[in-house]
């Protein structure tokens, strides 16, 4: 499991005074940027000519988050089958109460970058990416 940490700015705040539905799948995919960033994993994706790609996304809500509040992203995948050719990636957010507050759930799979074919990830990537 991998965990960010953001604080909510105005960006995202809709005309309800909470977070709206593009902010929490924003701070969704950002943590995944912000796990391949950490783990270098960009480079090796250039590399490998191989990049995860998101076929669906569903979010269910379950409490507000408002501006200037803390929330925390954890992520995790599930389901990964085919050797890491199909996974759910899955995004619980927290707020600073370490309430629930949200579930981001992505089906996706690796595609080959010259091909553009889906594939099952090399083995460097596989074991970084599903850590």
């Amino acid at each position: 499991m991998f965990e960010k940490k953001y604080s909510i700015t105005e960006d995202f705040i809709d005309e309800n005074g909470h977070l709206s539905e593009v902010g929490y799948y924003h701070y969704a995919v950002q943590t995944v940027w912000e796990k391949s960033k950490y783990l270098g994993m960009d480079k090796i994706y250039q590399k490998k000519k191989v990049g995860p790609i998101v076929f669906d996304t569903s979010i269910i809500f379950k409490k507000e988050i408002f501006l200037n509040d803390e929330i925390t992203v954890k992520m995790y995948f599930i389901n990964v089958v085919e050797d890491g050719r199909k996974w759910t990636r899955v995004n619980e957010i927290y707020n600073s109460k370490g309430e629930f507050c949200a579930k981001v759930e992505s089906k996706g799979s690796f595609m080959d970058l010259i091909k553009r074919k889906v594939v099952s990830p090399p083995k460097e990537i596989y074991d970084m990416f599903f850590k």
